[in-house]
């Protein structure tokens, strides 16, 4: 069976909200358009929001190229219009990371076009560390 970059990127996207759900955030999935959506999901938990767009890696890097223009434009109004949080959540096999769209839009600009997944962890942060620091902050027990 063939499975196409768009399914195993929308199953990605649903697991993701899943597990922000479980986590007690509120999260939703925004419906893809002709026009491109701006990013996959929007989170918030706390009077925080989040904005999320998935990316998940089949080989060993994330080519910034995969940051489309209608997600950076989005997030650069996202954080323009005094909201703090968008990331770019990127699966390499087992692990999850996230990486503020700022960082990579930064690092693009310099001219990377790629991340291992050793940069990834450095430009960024893995889950479930994010998430049990979510937790510390909003006074939530860990799992």
């Amino acid at each position: 069976m063939i499975v196409s970059n768009k399914s195993t990127g929308t199953a990605f996207e649903r697991e993701f909200a899943e597990i922000l759900a479980e986590r007690g955030f509120w999260a939703h999935c925004l419906r893809d358009n002709v026009n491109g959506q701006p990013f996959d999901l929007i989170a918030v938990r706390n009077n925080n929001a989040y904005a999320f767009d998935c990316k998940e890696c089949q080989g060993s890097v994330f080519r910034l190229s995969r940051m489309e223009e209608n997600q950076c434009n989005a997030m650069a109004l996202w954080a323009e219009t005094g909201n703090q949080f968008s990331f770019f959540v990127i699966r390499f096999k087992d692990r999850i990371y996230l990486v503020q769209h700022r960082v990579l839009d930064i690092l693009k600009g310099k001219g990377t076009k790629q991340l291992k997944e050793t940069e990834t962890a450095r430009y960024g942060q893995e889950l479930s560390q994010w998430l049990k620091q979510k937790d510390m902050l909003y006074g939530r027990t860990v799992r």
